[in-house]
C-alpha cells in the first residue's frame, strides 16, 4: 500500500487588510491539528478538500498519513512568526512520516505572508528540495488561487475546484486523490498546463450560477468531453492579495498529452478574455439597493437579502463596515435585520448592560477609515446574547465549526442588529438563529458576504441585492491601492 502525506495550510490573504494574521486566528477556528489528530478531525469534519482527499484516498487503497492541518478565515498577511510556525509544524509532521510515496495537499492558493508573496510556492519548493523530483505532488486549490510560476514548477498537478459558492470541494479532494494514485502507478500518465489570463476578476462577478461565469463553467466542462482531457477549470484569482501573480488562469489536465493540455488551456483563456467586458463589476450603491428593496416590499415581497460585498470578511475585510447599517437605521424599515458587525468593544458594553436593558452604543467603523465611520445608536435595546459558536448548515462546508465569539442582538427601532466579537462572513442563518432571529419572518436581511451566503439563502428567496460601498473587497478594483500586480491587466488598464 502506497503511503501518501496529506496536509493543509489554508489561508486567503488580503494585502489590503490592516492587521496581520497570527496563529491565534487559526486556533480560534479550532483548525490547528498535528499528525494523528488530523484523523480525529476528519471523522467529525465538514465536507471539504482535506476530507475528500483522506476519505477518497483510503477508498482507493492509499495509506493516508496526515502531517498537519491549519485553516484560518481570510484576513491580512500572515505574520512572519505565524508563517514560521506553520512551516515548522507542517514539516515536523512530514519528517515523522518518512518513508512516503507522494504528497496530496489542500492549500488555498492565495496565501501571503509578510516575507513570502507565494505561500503555496514556498511550501512546494521546500518539499521538492527535500524529496526530489521523483516524488509526486498533487495540490488542490481554491478557485480564488493566484497561480504562480513557482507553484507550476514544483507541483505535478494543481487541482482547483470549480464552483463559487465552493460546494464542490469534497469532490475536488476525491479527484486529487485519484490523480495521486495514477501518478504513483504511472508517473508520466498525467500532464498539466496552466495558462495565465491577464484579467483581475472582482468577487462580485464570480458566482458560477450567474452569467457570464455560468457559461464559462460550461465551456470548461465541455472540454472534458474531448478524449484524453481529464480536468478543465477556470481559476478566478484573488486580486486583493496584490502580488505580482494576481490574475485569472485556465488549468487543463490530460491523459499524458501536454500538447492537448496547452491547446485546451489557451482556448479557454481566449474564450474568457474575449468576454472580459462582461466581467466588469456593476453593483448598486447602498441607497440604490435599499430603494430596490423597498420597491419589492410594496409589491408584497419579503425575505429580501442585501449583501454588502465590499466588507466581506470572506475576503479579509474587518467586518465592521457601517455603510449599510447606517442607511438601514436611517430608513427604519419594518422587519429589518443585519449581521454581523464585528465590534467586540460594543459587544462587551451590551453584555455589561444586560438583556432587557437599553444603552447608547457606538458601533462599527473602528478598524480603519475605509468602511464607514462608527454609528451612534441611541436607546439600543439588548434583546439577546450568545457565544457565537455553531456548525454551518449550508451545502458549502456543511458542518464546519464557526466562532463569531460573544455576540449580541440589539434592537434600534425596526432594525435588529447583530454585533459579534470576531469577523466572519455570513454563510447561513446560524448566528441569526442563535440570537432568536428567524430571518424568514423579516422583510430585509443584511449580510456581510459576497457570494457564499447564496448557497444557503437562495433556497428561501429569489430577491438578492448586492450593494458595493467603499471597502477593501469592493468590486470596483480601480478604486483600490493595488501596487504590485503585473501590468497591463484588465480592467485596471482598459
Amino acid at each position: 500500500m502506497k503511503r501518501i502525506i496529506v496536509g493543509e495550510v489554508m489561508h486567503e490573504s488580503s494585502s489590503l487588510a490592516k492587521y496581520p494574521t497570527e496563529e491565534i486566528n487559526f486556533r480560534r477556528t479550532l483548525m490547528w491539528h498535528e499528525k494523528e489528530d488530523v484523523f480525529n478531525l476528519c471523522k467529525i469534519r465538514f465536507r471539504d478538500y482535506l476530507t475528500g482527499i483522506m476519505e477518497g484516498g483510503a477508498a482507493i487503497g492509499l495509506e493516508i498519513v496526515p502531517a498537519f492541518c491549519a485553516f484560518a478565515s481570510p484576513s491580512g498577511k500572515i505574520s512572519q512568526r505565524c508563517f514560521e510556525s506553520l512551516k515548522e509544524s507542517f514539516f515536523a509532521g512530514v519528517d515523522d512520516s518518512i518513508p512516503i510515496d507522494g504528497f496530496c495537499l489542500a492549500f488555498h492558493g492565495a496565501g501571503v505572508s509578510e516575507s513570502e508573496a507565494d505561500l503555496e510556492g514556498a511550501f512546494l519548493e521546500e518539499i521538492r528540495s527535500r524529496f526530489g523530483w521523483e516524488t509526486p505532488i498533487v495540490m488542490t486549490l481554491d478557485p480564488h488561487a493566484n497561480i504562480t510560476e513557482k507553484m507550476i514548477k514544483n507541483a505535478d498537478l494543481l487541482v482547483p475546484s470549480k464552483l463559487y459558492p465552493h460546494i464542490d470541494t469534497y469532490e475536488t479532494g476525491e479527484l486529487a486523490a485519484r490523480f495521486m494514485k495514477t501518478l504513483i502507478e504511472e508517473p508520466d500518465k498525467l500532464k498539466m498546463h496552466v495558462e495565465k489570463i491577464p484579467i483581475l476578476l472582482p468577487i462580485t462577478m464570480g458566482c458560477t450560477d450567474n452569467e457570464p461565469m455560468k457559461s464559462i463553467l460550461q465551456y470548461c466542462n465541455g472540454k472534458e468531453k474531448i478524449e484524453n482531457i481529464k480536468y478543465s477549470v477556470f481559476v478566478q484569482g484573488f486580486p486583493y492579495s496584490d502580488i505580482e501573480d494576481c490574475s485569472c488562469a485556465a488549468v487543463v489536465i490530460t491523459d499524458g498529452d501536454i500538447v492537448l493540455a496547452e491547446a485546451a488551456a489557451k482556448d479557454i483563456a481566449d474564450y474568457v478574455y474575449d468576454r472580459r467586458e462582461e466581467l466588469r463589476s456593476d453593483c448598486l450603491s447602498v441607497k440604490e439597493g435599499l430603494d430596490e428593496a423597498e420597491t419589492y416590499i410594496t409589491e408584497g415581497k419579503k425575505i429580501i437579502v442585501i449583501n454588502e460585498t465590499s466588507d466581506n470578511p470572506g475576503a479579509g475585510t474587518p467586518g465592521d463596515g457601517t455603510w449599510l447599517l447606517r442607511e438601514m437605521l436611517e430608513r427604519n424599515i419594518e422587519k429589518t435585520c443585519i449581521g454581523a458587525i464585528n465590534d467586540p468593544e460594543a459587544v462587551q458594553e451590551a453584555i455589561r448592560s444586560g438583556v432587557g436593558t437599553t444603552l447608547n452604543l457606538l458601533v462599527g467603523g473602528k478598524t480603519d477609515d475605509q468602511h464607514g465611520e462608527p454609528v451612534r445608536i441611541q436607546n439600543a435595546y439588548v434583546k439577546s446574547i450568545c457565544d457565537g459558536k455553531y456548525c454551518i448548515l449550508s451545502d458549502m462546508t456543511h458542518g464546519q465549526p464557526v466562532n463569531f465569539g460573544a455576540s449580541v442582538r440589539i434592537q434600534a427601532g425596526n432594525v435588529d442588529v447583530i454585533i459579534a466579537s470576531n469577523s466572519y462572513q455570513i454563510m447561513d442563518d446560524g448566528i441569526f438563529s442563535l440570537l432568536g432571529i428567524d430571518f424568514r419572518e423579516y422583510n430585509i436581511i443584511g449580510v456581510k458576504s459576497a457570494q457564499h451566503f447564496k448557497a444557503y439563502f437562495k433556497k428561501f428567496t429569489d430577491h438578492i441585492i448586492t450593494v458595493d460601498p467603499p471597502g477593501i473587497s469592493t468590486g470596483n478594483l480601480e478604486t483600490l491601492n493595488l501596487k504590485k500586480i503585473k501590468r497591463p491587466i484588465f480592467p485596471l488598464d482598459f
